[in-house]
C-alpha cells in the first residue's frame, strides 16, 4: 500500500512531517499543525509520521483523534486522505480489496508487543 514511504525503519516512521489532509475542513485548516510553530506557510496541515510500533494500543488516532479505530484509518489512507492545497504527493487513491485490507490490519496489529489487544477492526 506504500505506508514505509513514510513508515520507515525498525520504528516504522520517517520522523518526519506531512500533510495527510486530516486539518482540512470546509475549505480550511481546522489546525494549522507544524506551521504553528516554524511559522511556515509550506507547513500548514502537516504533522510528524507516527511510530507504528504497538499501533493497536493508542487509539484513538490521528493527531486530534478523529480516527476511532484503525480500519478508519486505513479508509481514510485507502482513499487518499482529504484533499488540500499542501497535500503530500505520495499520497494517492489505494484501492485496497478486503482482503488486502484485512492482511494490512493483521500486519498492524502484529506491530503491538505483550498480550494481544482487542480486535480493531470494525468493518470484518
Amino acid at each position: 500500500a506504500g505506508c514505509s514511504a513514510c513508515h520507515v525503519g525498525p520504528l516504522f516512521t520517517d520522523g518526519d512531517f506531512h500533510n495527510t489532509g486530516i486539518a482540512w475542513r470546509h475549505g480550511r485548516y481546522a489546525d494549522s499543525g507544524r506551521a504553528a510553530v516554524t511559522g511556515l506557510a509550506d507547513d500548514l496541515g502537516r504533522f510528524k509520521t507516527p511510530s507504528l510500533r504497538n499501533v493497536a494500543r493508542t487509539g484513538p488516532y490521528m493527531h486530534d483523534g478523529s480516527k476511532r479505530s484503525l480500519d478508519e484509518v486505513v479508509a481514510f489512507y485507502d482513499s487518499a486522505g482529504r484533499r488540500n492545497p499542501g497535500i503530500d504527493p505520495l499520497l494517492t487513491p489505494l484501492h485496497l480489496t478486503t482482503t488486502e485490507t484485512r492482511g494490512l490490519l493483521a500486519f498492524l496489529e502484529s506491530l503491538t508487543t505483550g498480550p494481544s489487544p482487542p480486535s480493531t477492526s470494525r468493518r470484518f
